[in-house]
């Protein structure tokens, strides 16, 4: 078993772009559509050749610092997403095959999976250990497991961010969903830092599970997008109540996550 706190959360999508709205959202307050992204995290003339990808996932990995009042550049990272950037990959697909002397050189920078830890890492100066994983449709399982294992064995704090973009045109034969979704959870050791917002106790099994079905949530449609599999967690400590969640981490194994909200108030009687 692997005890973490979790003293950190951004979250961003096409109807919430961060914690306070992800949670009006959930008392049945009104989404918006449309909202326009600048995380203030990269400068302009970077963030202009960003890709939506990595806008997305910088804004929530700055909102979870933020959160928990870390400085960036103290923090480790772990990004994961389980088919990167698809609408630069079919672009960069087609003009191979159609014109390869037109390739973009910063389209081609941005296609990489690392792209968002490396424009992460430059912002920011740190020289923490970063990563990028995918493990397609189990790809957040395997985020929160090794972000929590680098955080206990290293004593230090990890940014675990998941995000997604709206499946391109040529995956929807084998992928399909409608909205991009990112997510960022900080993760410390317990007891590191002064405060923490739950506490998370992850157990891996040979266990075969199903998905955990996700909720709904007024208005918004993340079915199918394999970042979402993190809303349970996140909606559980939304809603102040303690939760037990089942992802698959592979075709043969799983990982049990218990979610305990409560931790703080004990923390502080005792």
């Amino acid at each position: 078993m692997t005890d973490v706190d979790v003293v950190g959360l951004g979250v961003w999508s096409e109807s919430f772009s961060n914690w306070e709205e992800f949670c009006h959202v959930l008392r049945g307050g009104s989404a918006e559509t449309g909202r326009t992204l600048k995380p203030q995290a990269i400068a302009p003339n970077e963030r202009r050749r960003a890709p939506l990808s990595v806008k997305m996932a910088v804004e929530v990995m700055d909102q979870a610092c933020r959160m928990a009042a870390l400085e960036p550049a103290t923090v480790a990272t772990v990004f994961a997403s389980a088919l990167g950037d698809m609408h630069i990959t079919e672009y960069m697909c087609r003009t191979l095959a159609d014109a390869p002397q037109a390739i973009s050189p910063t389209r081609f920078h941005n296609s990489v999976h690392n792209a968002a830890t490396g424009y992460w890492s430059i912002a920011t100066q740190s020289h923490c250990p970063s990563s990028a994983v995918s493990g397609y449709s189990n790809s957040v399982s395997m985020a929160i497991l090794d972000g929590a294992i680098q955080a206990v064995e290293e004593q230090i704090p990890v940014l675990v961010t998941v995000q997604e973009v709206a499946t391109a045109p040529a995956f929807k034969s084998v992928y399909e969903w409608t909205q991009p979704f990112s997510a960022a959870m900080l993760l410390s050791p317990v007891g590191m830092c002064s405060s923490n917002i739950a506490s998370l106790r992850l157990n891996a099994s040979g266990n075969l599970v199903e998905p955990p079905q996700l909720e709904d949530i007024p208005g918004i449609d993340l079915s199918g997008n394999p970042a979402a599999r993190l809303l349970p967690l996140l909606i559980a400590i939304a809603e102040q109540r303690n939760a037990d969640v089942q992802l698959p981490l592979s075709r043969g194994s799983s990982l049990a996550i218990s979610i305990d909200v409560g931790c703080q108030a004990r923390q502080s009687e005792s």
